[in-house]
């Protein structure tokens, strides 16, 4: 009689503990990433005894209870929430943020409330580092697993590949130009189109392509930077331009692409205007559009500036204004009003192409190489880019240009973008999105005995195998600007709670119903 209440009261005690996981289940019901956790019954056995009649096995076994044995996760997907925060990432499938203290224990977690702190690092609300793997400028991991650290700046990186890409079109039908080429006059080539290259410092620079059809399917093409012709270097011979060579269906043969008309390149050349009447005459008759002024001296002082001649007759500061006139280009005559009137002798240290001769050798069309010139602002020089044509195309249609160049200005870090593939990216001032970390994602073959650890943290056991990790993307989709919510199934739980209360109410009246049974046994002596 008295093993009775035992059985009853350990009932009541496997049933309060399942109220409790109810409980911690309908208490994390808004808790991010939470998963429900499950009550495992087993019973007690306080008797069990096998007796044989006639050779025939018989049970004799009474139960002593029941008790909460174990626990099981639910770790079914949980419902996807829109916060519009680009670091709030959910685990759209199988595995688990991997988060780093500052210790260097690694924990394991579904929440993916993450935010950048000062110094760059992708942080959880408990300070832990996101971990993944650092991505290499061609977008490919490199090193080992680390903390992500997304830098708040962008260093510059100078031109140095440029490619002309489809759909560039030169129209095969505009007329053929004889005349020699002059960037200054508009009649002596079709087409320009320039775009913005920078050098090692990030200094923007004006690079232009002239395009001038000289007969039929075939094209000149010269090079300006801040209006200075670059000329084809050809393993140190220079050439003015390139001639492309079109095939009849409009594409490019490749086999005749041309570096034409040798060029000699003079540099540091000084001449003083003797007097004082700003007036200099270089040594060599200049090619229009090639002169390129580094310096100039007046009253001792020597001040370096970066002026072009745009082929018209006016020499150019970098901001476009006019700082001087080429008078003559057969005698080499240049006047700068700046040095007019100065009472000094004053002196230009110039640059420039001459002495043109005939000339050609055949180039690679992918890989032809454009020496540039020394801008004098303290980057590296010269500078020079390889351009791909291969792409550009010459039919009946309209001019078209696009062309892909990989420098870039500095740029301060404007805000943060993760794709499905868990690739982190920096998206910058400069207009540049630089792919900086891939999320990583680890998994294991025995989910159930990670042991929680608070603040939506796992961690393994003793028991549990090491982790599978792999990039984003492979065993999940990562969702950005979403955060996965509790599974917690609410109707599901007040069921469960509604019948844990039927089923302590039932242990409770077994007590009840044996001590009634015991009192009466009590009365049989009265």
């Amino acid at each position: 009689m008295i093993q009775s209440f035992y059985t009853g009261n350990a009932g009541l005690g496997a049933n309060r503990e399942w109220l409790s996981i109810i409980s911690d289940n309908i208490a994390n019901v808004n808790t991010v990433g939470f998963k429900a956790e499950r009550a495992n019954f087993e019973d007690l056995i306080s008797k069990s005894l096998t007796t044989y009649a006639n050779g025939s096995p018989k049970n004799y076994e009474v139960g002593g209870g029941s008790y909460v044995g174990s626990t099981t996760k639910d770790f079914s997907q949980g419902s996807l929430m829109n916060t519009n925060t680009p670091t709030d990432l959910a685990l759209d499938g199988e595995g688990f943020f991997m988060v780093q203290d500052n210790q260097g224990l690694t924990y394991y977690t579904r929440a993916g409330q993450f935010r950048t702190n000062a110094e760059g690092d992708l942080i959880n609300l408990n300070g832990q580092k996101l971990l993944g793997w650092a991505l290499d400028r061609n977008g490919n991991i490199s090193g080992a697993i680390q903390g992500i650290n997304i830098p708040n700046s962008m260093e510059p990186a100078q031109t140095t590949q440029i490619t002309f890409k489809e759909p560039t079109n030169l129209d095969s039908r505009v007329n053929v130009i004889t005349a020699a080429f002059n960037p200054g006059d508009s009649t002596t080539f079709s087409y320009v189109n320039s775009f913005t290259t920078y050098d090692s410092l990030g200094n923007p620079h004006i690079t232009s392509y002239y395009f001038q059809r000289t007969g039929t399917n075939t094209w000149n093409v010269y090079k300006l930077i801040d209006g200075t012709i670059s000329p084809v270097d050809v393993g140190g011979t220079l050439y003015k331009s390139v001639k492309l060579q079109f095939n009849s269906d409009g594409t490019l043969n490749v086999n005749s692409v041309t570096a034409d008309t040798q060029v000699t390149l003079a540099s540091n050349e000084t001449q003083t205007d003797s007097t004082t009447d700003g007036r200099f005459t270089l040594a060599n008759p200049p090619t229009r559009g090639s002169i390129h002024i580094k310096s100039y001296t007046t009253g001792g002082n020597t001040y370096i500036v970066n002026w072009h001649d745009d082929g018209a007759g006016k020499i150019l500061d970098e901001n476009g204004d006019v700082v001087g006139y080429v008078v003559d280009y057969t005698t080499g005559e240049i006047r700068i009003p700046l040095l007019e009137n100065t009472l000094t002798t004053d002196q230009i240290t110039v640059d420039y192409l001459y002495n043109e001769t005939a000339g050609s050798v055949a180039v690679d069309p992918t890989q032809v190489r454009f020496s540039g010139y020394d801008p004098n602002n303290g980057a590296a020089v010269p500078l020079t880019t390889t351009e791909n044509f291969k792409e550009i195309r010459q039919v009946a249609s309209d001019f078209i240009f696009y062309a892909q160049q990989d420098g870039y200005a500095k740029g301060d870090l404007l805000s943060v973008a993760v794709s499905e593939d868990g690739v982190v990216k920096g998206v910058y001032s400069n207009g540049q999105v630089k792919d900086i970390a891939r999320i990583a994602i680890a998994t294991f073959k025995d989910k159930e005995i990670l042991v929680r650890k608070g603040n939506n943290l796992y961690l393994p056991n003793s028991q549990t195998y090491t982790p599978i990790i792999v990039p984003g993307g492979v065993i999940s989709k990562i969702r950005s600007g979403f955060l996965e919510l509790s599974n917690v199934d609410i109707s599901r739980e007040f069921i469960n709670l509604i019948t844990a209360q039927r089923a302590y109410q039932a242990n409770a009246r077994t007590i009840t119903t044996s001590d009634q049974v015991l009192q009466e046994t009590m009365n049989i002596k009265r």
